[in-house]
């Protein structure tokens, strides 16, 4: 199972290059992006993949009882961290 709901992505013509975990289940999908750049190298970036990967099956099967309730509350958990983020990039004043 080492790379399973794990992909790489390196494509030249963008600013991304890192891991991409990508889960689905319930008619939900948990897609959730680790920048090579964030953690420092590929390496770590792939660890850190591995380990969100290995932590969301390990809730999955503690919340098998109710688990699409769990995906809405991991989704809803993945688009809050997105919002953090996007309101703590700082945008550049045009210059001229």
């Amino acid at each position: 199972m080492k790379n399973k709901n794990i992909t790489r992505y390196t494509y030249e013509n963008t600013d991304f290059q890192g891991w991409r975990v990508s889960i689905q289940r319930c008619g939900r999908i948990i897609t959730r992006y680790f920048s090579d750049l964030q953690y420092g190298s590929e390496e770590e970036s792939y660890r850190e993949a591995v380990h969100y990967r290995d932590e969301v099956f390990t809730q999955m099967a503690l919340h098998r009882d109710n688990l699409p309730e769990y995906m809405d509350e991991e989704l809803a958990h993945l688009q809050d961290l997105l919002r953090h983020k996007e309101a703590t990039i700082s945008v550049r004043p045009r210059r001229g």
